[in-house]
């Protein structure tokens, strides 16, 4: 069976695959066209209900990593329950978990990583598409 078929156990969850970019820079022959596609798949088939907080921060990273701005401001703007933030700042998961830290400290990570960029990142802003958006930011550095 295919991982990722709508019928798999394994989508599911963490989308953790898309970590072997979004958290480090891509090294030791990691093929971003093939990340470039499963990132496109799990966007398509996974089971969003069952993420957690920290996921969507995880997926724009990616995103950025892949250059697509679009997409990494559309990973942070996800409708799901659990990629929501309470009036006081908490990431909310559900009545029994209302305070979700990892979401937060992802939320976090993923701007500073959209805003100041990467090591060998020659643009700026790589996380947001100049054309729809005007970004100021300062006192980042980029992420290895």
């Amino acid at each position: 069976m295919d991982s990722y078929s709508r019928e798999s156990d394994y989508i599911n969850d963490h989308p953790a695959v898309l970590a072997a970019l979004a958290t480090i820079p891509a090294a030791n022959g990691l093929d971003t066209a093939v990340m470039h596609r499963t990132f496109d798949t799990i966007n398509k088939v996974w089971h969003w209900e069952t993420t957690w907080g920290w996921d969507y921060p995880l997926m724009a990273m990616t995103a950025t990593r892949l250059d697509l701005k679009d997409r990494a401001i559309d990973m942070l703007m996800r409708n799901v329950q659990k990629n929501t933030y309470l009036p006081n700042g908490n990431n909310y998961q559900d009545n029994t978990l209302r305070i979700y830290l990892p979401g937060n400290g992802g939320l976090l990570s993923a701007i500073a990583l959209m805003c100041a960029g990467y090591d060998g990142y020659k643009g700026t802003t790589p996380g947001f598409n100049p054309e729809s958006w005007k970004v100021k930011w300062e006192g980042l550095n980029p992420m290895p």
